[in-house]
Order: C-alpha cells, then sequence, then structure tokens
C-alpha cells in the first residue's frame, strides 16, 4: 500500500521538477535533455523548442551539433514513432522498436511475397554500397544497388504499402544497430535523413547493462518513464510505449518507482524513486517560465495538458487535434487529451498558450489563468526570444512535416478567441 500521499499541487511540481526545471546553475544541454527524455522529432521546430523551454540560451546549432556528433540519435523507439536521445539509451530504444515491430514486420513480408532469406542478402549488398558510398538517402541507395538488385513487389506488395524488399530490409538493418539515420543537412526540423554505418554498435556498448530478457526490458523502460514522468500511473505508460497492460503489470515489479496515491491519478499512481529529494524543492517549480511545443514531455508524459492545469480550468473550451471533421470543434480542456495550442507554463502550472505568427514573426500569449506580474514579464521575454529564434534560426514556426503557415493562422485566430 501506498505510504505516501501527494495533493494535486504537489503532483504538478513534482512533474515540473522532474522534467529538469528550473535549470540547475551550470547545467549542460546534453544533461538536460538527458533528463527530459526522449524527445519528439515530428519535422518542424518541436524538438528545438522542447530543447530551448529548458535552456532558453540553445541556438539551433547546438542541438544539430549534438546529433552531428553522435551524442544523441535519431531513432525509432516506442510505438514506432521518431524521437531524439542520448546515445546511451538509443539500443534501448532500437530494441522496443523492434519488438514491437516484429509481429507486423513478418506478417507484412509473407503477405508482400518476400521471400526467405531477401532481405537477409538485400540487407548485405545495402551495407556494402553504404560503405563504399558514404551515407545515401533512401532514393539514392536504390539507384546505386542498380537495377535487378531490389525487385518490385508489384500489386501484392502495394497491399500491404510495402513496394519493395528495400524499406524492410532498411528497418531490420536501423533495427539491429547496423545502419543509423541522421538528417540529411544536419537539421532537425524536417524527416529527410541519409543512412549510413555507424562509427560504433549501439549494442555493443550497452551489452553490459541492455536486458535481453522482455520483461525486463519492458522493466527498464517503465524505469525511464517514471523518473521523467515524475508521478505518473501504469495506464499512462501503456499509452506513452504502446505496451499492454500484462506486459506492463509484470515489468512493475522490476521497475525503480515508489507507489504513492495521488490526487487525480486513478488507483495507484508511480512516482520517481527521486519523489523525497523533490519533494523538499516544491516551491522551486514555481520558478519555471517556459514556451512548451505540443508534444513537450512535459504534458506529454503526464497524459495531457489538462492534469497540469488548475481544475477551475477544466471547463474551457478548446481545439484539438484529430477533429478532422469539424476543424474548429471545441472541447473542455478537462476532457481534451490532445490540445491544439502550444502551453505557457508558469508559477508551478499550465496557464496559458501560444502561438507564433508566420506574417508578424511574433509569438501570441493568451492567458486563461493569469500569473503574477513577474511571471507575466518572464513570459513576454521569453516570448521575444522564442520568436526571434524562430524567425532568426529556423525561419519557421511549424510544429510537424504536414503543417504550414495557413494552419498556423487559423491556429492563430482560435487563440485570439479564447475565452470569448
Amino acid at each position: 500500500m501506498p505510504s505516501r500521499r501527494l495533493t494535486a499541487a504537489q503532483v504538478r511540481a513534482v512533474r515540473i521538477l522532474a522534467q529538469g526545471w528550473p535549470s540547475p546553475r551550470g547545467s549542460t544541454l546534453p544533461a538536460q535533455l538527458a533528463a527530459t527524455g526522449f524527445l519528439r522529432t515530428l519535422g518542424g521546430a518541436d524538438a528545438y523548442l522542447a530543447a530551448r523551454a529548458r535552456q532558453p540560451r540553445m541556438r539551433a546549432a547546438d542541438l544539430d551539433a549534438l546529433v552531428t556528433a553522435g551524442e544523441f540519435r535519431v531513432t525509432p523507439a516506442v510505438r514506432g514513432c521518431i524521437y531524439l536521445v542520448p546515445r546511451a539509451e538509443h539500443a534501448l530504444c532500437l530494441s522496443i522498436a523492434r519488438e514491437q515491430s516484429r509481429a507486423r514486420d513478418a506478417r507484412d513480408a509473407e503477405k508482400a511475397g518476400i521471400k526467405p532469406g531477401e532481405l537477409d542478402a538485400v540487407g548485405e549488398t545495402v551495407l556494402a554500397t553504404l560503405r563504399a558510398r558514404g551515407p545515401l538517402t533512401t532514393d539514392a541507395l536504390r539507384r546505386e544497388l542498380g537495377p535487378g538488385t531490389v525487385r518490385s513487389l508489384g500489386a501484392r506488395g502495394k497491399k500491404v504499402g510495402v513496394s519493395s524488399p528495400l524499406p524492410p530490409a532498411l528497418r531490420r538493418l536501423e533495427f539491429a544497430g547496423r545502419i543509423a539515420r541522421t538528417p540529411a543537412d544536419g537539421r532537425l526540423d524536417h524527416e529527410k535523413y541519409v543512412w549510413c554505418v555507424p562509427d560504433r554498435d549501439p549494442f555493443a556498448a550497452a551489452a553490459a547493462d541492455l536486458p535481453g530478457e522482455p520483461t525486463a526490458l519492458h522493466a527498464r523502460l517503465l524505469s525511464h518513464f517514471v523518473a521523467r514522468a515524475g508521478v505518473t500511473t501504469l495506464a499512462a505508460f501503456c499509452d506513452w510505449s504502446g505496451l499492454t497492460q500484462r506486459d506492463a503489470k509484470a515489468a512493475l515489479p522490476h521497475a525503480e518507482h515508489e507507489p504513492v496515491a495521488a490526487d487525480g491519478c486513478d488507483g495507484e499512481a508511480l512516482a520517481t524513486p527521486a519523489l523525497p529529494a523533490l519533494l523538499r524543492k516544491l516551491a522551486k517549480a514555481d520558478d519555471a517560465v517556459a514556451l512548451l511545443p505540443f508534444a513537450d514531455n512535459l504534458p506529454h508524459l503526464a497524459g495531457g495538458v489538462a492534469a497540469l492545469v488548475d481544475g477551475s480550468a477544466h471547463g474551457l473550451r478548446v481545439p484539438t487535434w484529430g477533429e478532422t471533421r469539424c476543424k474548429n470543434r471545441l472541447v473542455p480542456l478537462g476532457e481534451a487529451r490532445h490540445v491544439m495550442f502550444r502551453s505557457v507554463l508558469a508559477e508551478g502550472r499550465i496557464r496559458g498558450f501560444w502561438e507564433y505568427d508566420p506574417d508578424a514573426h511574433t509569438i501570441l500569449v493568451r492567458w486563461f489563468d493569469p500569473p503574477g506580474k513577474a511571471a507575466r514579464a518572464a513570459t513576454e521575454a521569453a516570448a521575444a526570444g522564442t520568436a526571434a529564434f524562430l524567425r532568426d534560426e529556423l525561419g519557421h514556426g511549424r510544429s510537424f512535416s504536414l503543417d504550414n503557415d495557413d494552419e498556423l493562422r487559423r491556429r492563430l485566430a482560435l487563440l485570439r478567441q479564447l475565452g470569448d
């Protein structure tokens, strides 16, 4: 039974502190990012914005340099989504992605008519080509392989979305750590990658402590999640990771966590082992002021923005992602899983939303729970710095690869109506 009970305010504060706020004096960018957890790379500005929310003086080139140097890797991870992760977590991410895709990949290969051993043969040719030619895009690699090396799978493959054995061969090589993806021009705000043969085997580097047994591997992932979430639930972990409740429950006794009772969490909650230390500095969470991207880990690991706002704001009606039939439909904030607006963190909770104006090159902030004068001034300074970053360094404010300026304008118009 849990020996500790946390109030809603304590839960919010622990989640903020577990995500690395406020930034410790002298903290480096790699250390801050490692504390944050896996960063989603959606083909837009989000990875940069998540990093800058914790290191406001960071330049785009600083993050790009970590990727170029191999200190951070762009890799598939949970649910097959692409993340930016520390090199030390690369093998864990590949292991989870490989496990979660194994059954589907085998099924698709059979349906597409891929022959036994064909992917291995294509893979060896790919490796030889990359070693001889250096990094290549998928299209350039296909051209280099030459006619007849990779056959078309025809109508049979088209039905399952596999045009040739090359994409599944690349996936297999990537999951094994034999090739790696890296941004084509060193930037993270797109989804254009080149394949290369890595200078080190991620599994060899992690062999000493990476579990091979599935339950132990899941426990390692759960420990990672709880440490970054601060306070969470098994259901939230399953939603984030894609693991079943059965697998998560089997992993729980082997994962690092403290069972707690927490307001706002149904049933038993899971807290980071660092909880006692975080509880001693709860007041510091109020010092954090940040403009968050859509997919920031603070709300994402907590199950949504609603978990970070005061209950009095749960009735506020906001637009959400996924409303394809009615793009301007508004739902109560307390019921919204994926709010369309970017969030503003101030004085211990999310109190407002923001968006970038692609025409004026400024940022609009709208409060639904206004903080004090000092926090508002700090937010204005953060907004000015973020606007300059998007305008001068990235050249856009788009959140993901299919986003565009017209969508930014539409979200901006909705934000101006907030509370009306």
